[in-house]
């Protein structure tokens, strides 16, 4: 099933819509999603795995979310136009009835950005700063990686949820308020876990 996610047309809480409809039976195949999503898979798969770390509905999502957003990242860091999924990951899939409710406790989210959103700036989502969402992207997938409480989790998936619709809308301004909001999700990341280790380190000794 195409999405027709490269269609300017279709607005991205469109096509989220629309991944409920991918596959069979009740799981979503993250293969097929990256199929499905067309010229806007960065973006999109993203927003995908942003989403569930904003509202936890599914559980122990964050650190699979995190590497496939590293993963994707990455891959638009070194310049690829089209994203690929390593098989351990593209074999694996979503539950549909979480994501379809995910998707629409997560949709208002999105629309409200999108009512916003226009292409302005558009530089701040090409070229070389292409990339730098690439880096951006990484580094937040990282800390969604780590072993964290959803406390820890949520400020890095509004700067992923932010940036992403930015880029996808070629809005280079929600694209810069995204870089912020994911510099000071990082540096929170950092001051709670430098607070458990220093805790920890108080207890034993």
């Amino acid at each position: 099933m195409d999405l027709t996610a490269d269609q300017p047309t279709v607005r991205t809480s469109e096509v989220f819509r629309g991944l409920t409809r991918l596959g069979e039976g009740d799981s979503i195949p993250l293969g097929t999603v990256t199929q499905a999503l067309g010229d806007r898979a960065f973006g999109l798969l993203v927003l995908i795995f942003a989403l569930p770390n904003i509202i936890p509905m599914i559980p122990g999502v964050s650190t699979i979310s995190g590497v496939v957003i590293a993963i994707v990242g990455l891959q638009m860091l070194i310049g690829r136009r089209d994203p690929w999924l390593p098989a351990f990951v593209a074999t694996r899939s979503l539950p549909r009835a979480e994501t379809a409710s995910m998707i629409e406790r997560t949709i208002p989210w999105i629309e409200k950005l999108e009512a916003v959103a226009k292409p302005r700036a558009v530089f701040m989502t090409r070229g070389l700063m292409r990339m730098m969402i690439g880096a951006m992207f990484v580094l937040l997938g990282v800390v969604l990686a780590l072993p964290l409480s959803w406390i820890g989790n949520f400020p890095p998936g509004v700067a992923l949820l932010v940036m992403s619709v930015g880029f996808l809308e070629e809005d280079g301004l929600l694209v810069g308020l995204g870089h912020i909001l994911g510099l000071l999700a990082t540096l929170l990341v950092v001051v709670i876990v430098g607070g458990v280790i220093a805790g920890a380190a108080w207890l034993i000794g």
